[in-house]
């Protein structure tokens, strides 16, 4: 996967930025009481989310991601946000590391195994009490038509693996098949564009 968005880095945000206007501010909106926790972005792409944290004086924020051509975007800030070049499945990191992570559009866009992964180095890294926040695609009754059908038509155009782990996702119920209840507790959901997109903020238990 950190090979495809070497292809794409130069072109990520002016592609991007209308559709993620809107959820970086609910992200920010839902962390406004965190400002001096420790934050983490796994697969942060070029970083804007934890930019927009950090110019709402955000202080203790990183992010990493396995594409080192996307993370040179990420590094061109006068923030004091700390990259990392890494997997976020195996991370460096020491256990209970970080009050919060983020997971947004990740998760989706890879195969089974490496989801339950992602969520089980998550659930490590996180302090006992610590915050998931995940921003994904949400296939259900409450989801407009419209929302399926331009969603289903962006991940065609990516295509290859991404869609098929897409398709996958979707079929498995998205977060509700991977957020196991004996690791998270959902305290909240907040859902946008159209109820295709869901930001939900779980706690580790």
């Amino acid at each position: 996967m950190g090979k495809e968005y070497d292809i794409v880095a130069k072109f990520y945000d002016p592609l991007l930025y209308f559709f993620m206007k809107p959820v970086r501010k609910a992200v920010l909106n839902e962390l406004l009481t965190y400002k001096d926790k420790a934050i983490l972005d796994l697969c942060c792409g070029t970083g804007n989310q934890l930019k927009l944290l950090a110019r709402h004086r955000f202080t203790n924020l990183h992010c990493l991601d396995l594409s080192a051509s996307i993370l040179k975007i990420a590094k061109k800030s006068d923030y004091p946000i700390h990259v990392y070049n890494e997997d976020a499945i195996k991370t460096n990191f020491d256990n209970e590391s970080f009050d919060i992570t983020i997971i947004s559009f990740a998760l989706h866009e890879k195969d089974r195994i490496t989801q339950e992964n992602f969520i089980k180095e998550t659930h490590r890294l996180l302090k006992n009490d610590g915050l998931l926040l995940v921003v994904d695609f949400a296939f259900d009754e409450l989801t407009t038509i419209f929302s399926k059908i331009g969603i289903i038509f962006v991940e065609r155009l990516a295509g290859g693996e991404h869609y098929t782990y897409f398709k996958n996702y979707i079929q498995n119920n998205g977060l509700s098949s991977l957020i196991k209840q004996d690791k998270f507790k959902l305290t909240k959901e907040n859902r946008k564009l159209f109820k295709g997109i869901t930001i939900s903020l779980y706690q580790k238990v």
